[in-house]
């Protein structure tokens, strides 16, 4: 009877845990057998594994082989065990020598095709972190995860593009590649930036598009169809800084568990917009068996668009109150509950009426209609919007001048971003936006001017306005400030921001 044992991790969200796979050959009727809470997926391999070892011309035991994963209690999934399963196999049946220090202080991943090549496998981001978390020596990946891999610093990463090549580094009888020397240049994911200037008109949805970009708020346009919502909605990623390296590496590890094809290292922030179908699962995250992040999840750190909104059912939409309050999403399973990232902006774009006329008076909806037409959306969700605007017909605008390029205005994002990063730092809250900042600490200690604070007052005491309501206003108020290069928000910012919330008791006002 012999026994080795390999490295490898489990996925739970986008962390993932060392799981030891161990395999045992002893006596007993030919056959493989795999225990410790294995998937389809895994418990498929057996087979490929098989003919890849035999095809590769290494010795397959002929006799009973059982393979542990460890800890039992962690559902493990993918085809990333693999490799790790083939190995202890073929070490614990071997007749010659292996560097076991090599073994005890790898961790293995890779996709076994039956000629014994070694595919790519998703999570590689997240599974290296582990490693090096844990304390491993080195990570063995697949050739073509390499470019994604260097993302990870200070780190042994080796590549492999064969099983026959893994069992010679083992063995001690070859090295493999490093994969910093080894990944072809993909480049970036450097998505197309849209221009501000192909919108025409609209100012007060390209000022709000604006602030938003420059305080992290989450915003509503309503307007009839071709008013430029979805076009100033997919322009507002290239208003935002690019990701610092600890968000662009969060943001490409999302991408990477969720299975997205490497085209290069996520260095903007992600735009994400799906269709008003959109299910729970797939805006939230969630799926049988092992979880996959949802549409929140793939914006992290950038934005989440849902036109339509009204389509979009009720429920569904308040599903993002979560997400939005706390910056992640739990998803609750048997025995264990995981957890995704999900920091994003959110852009929300409507037509005023089902008929999507502008002007009540050429409405063909009735009153009441017009009235729950955004009844869906409800007021707890309302209350997590810091601004309402309003676009208007191109007829009107289709002539107007030529406007601001996003370079420009991204200028004064970034300017207006570094002043209020330099505050919060100061006052022991770095690296955070102005929408970010709990709003009980701000009026205490970062209040807009007396005569503001009055001003605000007599909209609190009418009922105009909530608690709520009143720190996001002075949020805003705050990016207002910090877009005109003032040291602190006064009476026209905190009225510039009133203006920006005209939505009330689910109607909109004309």
């Amino acid at each position: 009877m012999a026994l080795a044992r390999t490295k490898s991790v489990a996925f739970e969200g986008v962390t993932a845990r060392i799981v030891d796979v161990e395999a045992n050959v002893g006596p007993g009727l030919p056959g493989t057998y795999i225990v410790g809470l294995a998937d389809k997926a895994v418990a498929e391999s057996r087979d490929r594994i098989k003919l890849a070892a035999q095809n590769s011309h290494l010795p397959w035991p002929k006799t009973k082989i059982i393979v542990s994963l460890s800890p039992a209690s962690l559902r493990k999934s993918g085809s990333h065990f693999d490799l790790p399963m083939v190995l202890s196999i073929l070490f614990a049946g071997a007749s010659g020598p292996y560097e076991d220090h090599i073994l005890s202080t790898t961790v293995f991943l890779g996709e076994v095709s039956l000629d014994g090549g070694i595919k790519p496998v998703t999570g590689i981001i997240p599974a290296i972190l582990a490693a090096k978390n844990a304390g491993y020596v080195r990570v063995v990946i697949p050739a073509g995860n390499a470019a994604e891999a260097t993302l990870c610093q200070d780190m042994d990463i080796r590549v492999a593009t064969a099983l026959t090549d893994v069992v010679r580094f083992v063995a001690g009888e070859s090295d493999l590649e490093d994969a910093h020397g080894s990944a072809s240049d993909v480049g970036e994911d450097n998505p197309t930036v849209l221009d501000m200037r192909d919108v025409a008109g609209q100012p007060e949805a390209r000022r709000a598009a604006e602030i938003a970009a420059a305080g992290g708020h989450n915003f509503l346009m309503i307007g009839p169809p071709g008013s430029g919502k979805s076009m100033i909605a997919a322009r507002l990623p290239g208003l935002l800084p690019d990701l610092t390296p600890e968000y662009k590496l969060e943001a490409t590890a999302v991408h990477s568990v969720a299975g997205r094809t490497f085209t290069g290292p996520v260095i903007h922030p992600p735009f994400v917009a799906p269709h008003h179908s959109v299910t729970r699962a797939a805006l939230i995250g969630g799926g049988a068996g092992n979880p996959v992040p949802g549409a929140v999840s793939l914006a992290h750190r950038g934005v989440l668009f849902l036109d339509e909104v009204s389509e979009i059912s009720a429920s569904i939409l308040d599903s993002l109150r979560t997400p939005l309050e706390q910056g992640y999403v739990r998803l609750i399973r048997s025995r264990r509950d995981v957890y995704f990232p999900a920091k994003f902006q959110l852009v929300m774009a409507a037509n005023p009426c089902r008929c999507g006329a502008e002007e009540p008076s050429a409405c063909r909806c009735s009153a009441n209609a017009r009235a729950r037409y955004l009844n869906n959306v409800s007021g707890p969700l309302r209350d997590r919007l810091d601004m309402v605007v309003r676009t208007h017909a191109q007829g009107s605008v289709i002539r107007s001048e030529e406007q601001e390029s996003t370079a420009v205005i991204r200028q004064r994002v970034i300017e207006a971003r570094g002043r209020a990063g330099h505050r919060w730092a100061r006052a022991s809250y770095p690296g955070v936006i102005n929408a970010e900042i709990d709003g009980a600490w701000l009026r205490r200690e970062f209040p807009a001017d007396e005569e503001a604070m009055e001003y605000l007052a007599v909209y609190l005491a009418r009922g105009d306005i909530s608690q709520r309501g009143v720190d996001r206003t002075l949020k805003l108020a705050w990016t207002i400030a910090d877009l005109a290069g003032c040291d602190r928000p006064d009476i026209d910012h905190v009225a510039q921001a009133l203006e920006f919330h005209d939505y009330a008791g689910g109607e909109v006002a004309a």
